[in-house]
């Protein structure tokens, strides 16, 4: 069996295609618990990142003591094949 390999140049970008998937914000909590576990509620995903900063304050409510979050951005990245390196 023969087989013959080519060097090619890929490029990483995000992707803005039409047809990619949306960049969407979700918030989780980082508020430990009494075991010093994280919390690890999250909010659903979205595409506004008001939205999903609105989810954080529901938290709050329901959870007086929790008051730690970290953001989630989920991007959508795509390889472009260029021509031979």
């Amino acid at each position: 069996m023969t087989r013959t390999l080519a060097l090619v140049q890929w490029t990483l970008r995000p992707d803005r295609d039409d047809d990619a998937p949306p960049l969407t914000h979700r918030f989780r909590c980082l508020t430990l618990t009494d075991d010093d576990s994280e919390c690890g509620a999250v909010s659903e995903p979205h595409t506004d990142p008001v939205d999903a900063q609105a989810w954080t304050f529901r938290h709050l409510r329901d959870h007086p003591e929790h008051t730690s979050y970290a953001e989630v951005i989920e991007r959508p990245w795509v390889m472009w094949r260029g021509g031979r390196a």
